[in-house]
């Protein structure tokens, strides 16, 4: 069977991170997780837009909406880099690789609740009079 190019370049950007931690903190290391979210994505130019969170059986999935979007592979280096479970990230790499455009998936229970835990705040200069 002969492979085609980079399947991987057909998959759209993305602008939603999706990151599975298999742990529950206390509210003032979830702070310092957050924090670290926005520092590591400012210093690649990313900007966090919001954070939202659902509780699991085993822990919490955080979900990050991002601006500018990203390519698929640069957004599971992101998603590893944020604490993602490195089997996930491995699956992820193989998805991609594949040219699969549903390549992150995370499954959530019926009627979970998203919880926004970080929004960027929108700060509008008054215009001169």
């Amino acid at each position: 069977m002969r492979r085609r190019g980079n399947a991987s370049e057909d998959i759209p950007e993305t602008d939603l991170l999706k990151i599975d931690k298999d742990c529950l903190v206390d509210a003032k290391l979830q702070r310092e997780y957050v924090q670290t979210v926005i520092n590591i994505c400012r210093e690649r130019g990313i900007k966090v837009l919001w954070i939202k969170r659902t509780d699991t059986a085993h822990g919490v999935h955080y979900y990050i909406k991002i601006s500018p979007p990203v390519g698929a592979m640069t957004a599971n280096n992101l998603q590893y880099l944020l604490g993602d479970d490195s089997k996930r990230v491995g699956f992820n790499k193989a998805r991609i690789e594949s040219g699969l455009v549903e390549w992150s998936k995370l499954f959530e229970r019926a009627g979970c609740r998203m919880t926004t835990i970080y929004r960027a705040v929108r700060v509008r200069m008054a215009q001169p009079q």
